[in-house]
């Protein structure tokens, strides 16, 4: 299903900020293991691109037990752990969740720094322009004055 939703539109205001959309365009996928808010979409754009995406995404879990939808990889995994007992099998999974949950963490605490230096520097960006604006008008305003008072004001020394 793909569902589209204009951030600007006040009605979908709460949806974006949810789901954490801030920009144009924003893609994000959601399914089972993925955080609540989804996961963005960061690959490449074109049709292709997202097509062999989505069905890599699409495709139906391996069932160890059967080999059922199990790819080369897949395989090739089940066979590196046939001979471990259930503790280690669970020593394992608790290892790679614990990996991908600190990456998942540090990854979240990164975006949302950028987010917050983001809108701080578009905030510094428009209290420049601001300035630049009233310099600019400033400098219109008075300008010729003080060229004029400085002429009149020269010591022999800048002469």
């Amino acid at each position: 299903m793909v569902i589209d939703v204009d951030c600007t539109d006040d009605a979908a205001k709460k949806l974006c900020e949810t789901y954490g959309v801030e920009g144009f365009p924003t893609l994000k996928y959601f399914g089972p293991g993925l955080a609540a808010d989804g996961e963005k979409y960061e690959d490449g754009r074109e049709y292709n691109e997202m097509a062999k995406w989505l069905k890599k995404k699409a495709k139906k879990p391996c069932d160890p037990s059967t080999l059922e939808n199990c790819d080369k990889k897949d395989k090739a995994f089940i066979e590196e752990i046939k001979d471990l007992d259930a503790a280690k099998l669970l020593e394992e999974r608790e290892k790679l969740e614990k990996e991908i949950n600190e990456l998942t963490a540090e990854h979240k605490e990164a975006q949302d720094l950028f987010e917050k230096q983001k809108e701080e520097a578009l905030a510094t960006m428009k209290k420049s322009d601001d300035l630049k604006g009233k310099l600019s008008k400033l400098q219109n305003k008075l300008g010729y004055k003080l060229l004029i008072l400085k002429a009149k004001t020269k010591s022999k020394e800048e002469l």
